[in-house]
């Protein structure tokens, strides 16, 4: 029952990150200014919400719907990070992350005998997001300026990342054995998770409002 409430609440949030986002676009022209946000987010709508439907509908593998997606993120908070760096060394330091990111997920995917997500292509996206916003919080100490890190859009998705990431490893590398050795506390992180998720893109959202209060467009 719990876990149904957090995936109904899940899907709300997202959608209603998305519709803000679209709303800003739309309604404001908010397009570099939310660094085209709305892109990402239809497209978590489209693989996390739709998908579902459209996988039992249609029989689906879910590997149709996350590989492509899995590809977008990477390429879309490459940019997302990389509008902030005004120096040679981050933008390159971030092309490297990138790239081998990329690498890496096409060599295991090629290994993988069969149509499936390999699990080593989530550990590897997660350790992106990990390194791309610890780089951007790094960045932001170091290059001080007027500006509240608080009023800055990437904060907030920076952070996000860093929370939902640090979940997604625990999870990922204590999974099997929880599951095996206490499913109490295996039920317990899996919850967990889920409002890791939830609380993502809740502070996705308030990147949004943030830069929705900014005078300058």
């Amino acid at each position: 029952m719990l876990f149904k409430i957090l995936s109904f609440i899940y899907g709300v949030v997202i959608f209603t990150a998305m519709s803000y986002s679209i709303y800003l676009w739309l309604k404001k022209g908010y397009t570099h200014k939310q660094r085209f946000m709305y892109i990402y987010l239809i497209a978590v709508f489209f693989v996390d919400v739709l998908g579902i439907y459209i996988r039992q509908a249609f029989q689906i593998d879910q590997f149709y719907l996350f590989m492509p997606f899995n590809v977008l993120s990477i390429v879309y908070f490459s940019y997302f990070f990389l509008v902030d760096y005004q120096n040679s060394i981050n933008k390159y330091f971030l092309y490297g992350i990138s790239f081998l990111t990329m690498l890496v997920i096409t060599y295991i995917q090629l290994e993988t005998p069969i149509i499936k997500i390999d699990t080593r292509i989530f550990v590897a996206l997660v350790l992106f997001f990990l390194l791309i916003s610890l780089q951007w919080l790094l960045y932001i100490i170091n290059h001080i300026d007027e500006e509240n890190i608080t009023q800055k859009q990437a904060f907030w998705v920076s952070v996000a990342l860093i929370i939902w990431s640090v979940f997604a490893l625990f999870r990922l590398f204590l999974n099997q054995w929880l599951y095996d050795y206490d499913r109490d506390i295996f039920s317990i992180i899996a919850y967990l998770f889920n409002i890791a998720n939830i609380t993502m893109y809740l502070f996705f959202i308030q990147g949004l409002r943030v830069i929705n209060k900014k005078k300058i467009a």
